[in-house]
């Protein structure tokens, strides 16, 4: 059979089935109804493969059979079509990610949909990196960055004071030079950045702020009951300790979530400091906290302010569907507003510690119960693949014990142990220090 001709292309016409017309050396012409598309058509292993070539006519009769014989002469010489192409488009998809922006953003989009990242957190990481090295070296090839450049970004990131910045960006330019190395876009021999690029000493490990002595917890209760400001942030504020869940948790709590009868609050897993797929797994239970009496009281005097349905701590100063809640601030706010040092002296997230240490200090209560309702995992082997105890009748007990406890602080009575070792209970000097 001849070669084609454009006037025998052009005339061609769609039937019910598709049909090849063949122009020689393997090149075939598909016709169907959506379209003709160029084929080459050869066998192989008494099988028969078929590649396309292109559309006709965006890819003309010449080119198509240029590209018949590049395929004829590539298996003369042994080699196999379908792995040819699948190297070109693998370079081709190489080639776009031609900078250290590109192969970062790319990054952490992979992060985003493999490790499940937040998108909150996937934010945060690029973030990072559009402030601390873009500007210097996110348009550059990143075969052609220098150690060095690294170096500076590093070490401007110090200077100022912010090591552990420092350190996280670090992190996250290791994981580009190592994602370019896995995607092709960089030799393995060419990855120098490690956890010990730019000779950047490990950050100093700080706690969350927090109270631990009876007297200045006691006047910070006095403190935040006589606080002017906004109803909803003092409820907030009284609660924190109270129940010593995190800031964020607690900002985010629904009034569809609490059970005033019951005394207690089913906070989902999506509002958890979990990883994204435990979050997303209709396996993980909700963290169950149960309310003592005054928590409960205070919720029942907010609940005609911003119930029966959505934040319970509403955001009454915007209203947009992002801001429904008081900020991830307003606490430390509030705090500082009544003259706390949040960084030295006690911050949101350190009622947590505040609670933790005295309630096994002064009332006995065993740290795992504690640690449930902290909502940490279990320390055993394999953790809580198997231990799924919720200790929640214990919870009950020791919450309103702390919250009772709490009150006689508030009251300005400070905790004795007898010779038997029974908590006691006894007036505090009329004028206790205020605060350091």
């Amino acid at each position: 059979m001849g070669q084609l001709s454009e006037t025998q292309i052009k005339a061609s016409k769609p039937g019910p089935k598709e049909f090849f017309l063949n122009d020689g050396d393997n090149l075939f012409l598909r016709v169907r109804s959506t379209g003709k598309a160029w084929i080459y058509r050869y066998e192989k292993s008494g099988k028969t493969v078929k590649l396309g070539l292109g559309p006709y006519p965006a890819v003309t009769l010449a080119q198509a059979r240029a590209k018949a014989h590049e395929a004829n002469s590539l298996r003369a010489e042994g080699q196999d079509l379908k792995e040819v192409r699948r190297q070109k488009e693998e370079q081709q998809r190489v080639s776009k990610l031609n900078t250290f922006e590109l192969l970062a953003r790319a990054w952490v989009a992979s992060a985003r949909k493999d490790r499940q990242w937040s998108n909150g957190y996937a934010d945060k990481v690029i973030r990072h990196l559009e402030i601390h090295t873009f500007p210097w070296v996110g348009d550059r090839p990143i075969e052609t960055i220098a150690p060095t450049e690294i170096v500076r970004c590093l070490h401007r990131i110090k200077d100022r004071g912010n090591l552990e910045t420092a350190q996280r960006v670090r992190e996250a330019v290791q994981h580009v030079y190592q994602y370019a190395v896995d995607v092709g876009a960089l030799e393995p021999a060419r990855n120098f950045v490690n956890k010990r690029t730019a000779g950047l000493p490990s950050p100093r490990s700080r706690h969350y702020a927090a109270i631990t002595d009876p007297t200045q917890l006691g006047q910070l209760l006095r403190d935040i009951r006589d606080y002017n400001g906004a109803f909803i942030t003092r409820c907030a504020l009284r609660l924190a300790p109270m129940i010593f869940q995190r800031p964020g948790q607690l900002r985010l709590a629904e009034w569809e979530d609490i059970d005033l009868d019951r005394e207690l609050w089913r906070c989902p897993p999506e509002k958890m400091k979990l990883r994204e797929w435990q979050k997303r797994d209709v396996r993980t239970p909700a963290h169950l906290v149960p309310l003592p009496r005054q928590a409960t009281a205070l919720l029942q005097d907010l609940y005609p302010l911003t119930g029966p349905t959505g934040p319970v701590f509403r955001s009454m100063s915007r209203r947009s569907e992002k801001s429904r809640y008081i900020s991830d601030n307003t606490i430390n706010a509030a705090l500082r507003t009544m003259g706390y040092d949040t960084k030295e002296q006690i911050t949101g997230h350190g009622f947590r510690a505040t609670a933790r240490t005295m309630i096994r200090e002064y009332l006995g209560w065993d740290s795992d119960v504690i640690e449930r309702h902290l909502a940490h995992v279990s320390d055993e082997e394999l953790g809580d693949s198997y231990d799924r105890t919720t200790f929640l009748v214990q919870r009950k007990t020791m919450v309103q014990q702390w919250a009772d406890f709490l009150d006689e602080l508030e009251a300005g009575r400070m905790p004795v142990q007898d010779g038997d070792n029974v908590l006691q209970f006894v007036r505090a000097p009329s004028h206790p220090a205020r605060r350091a």
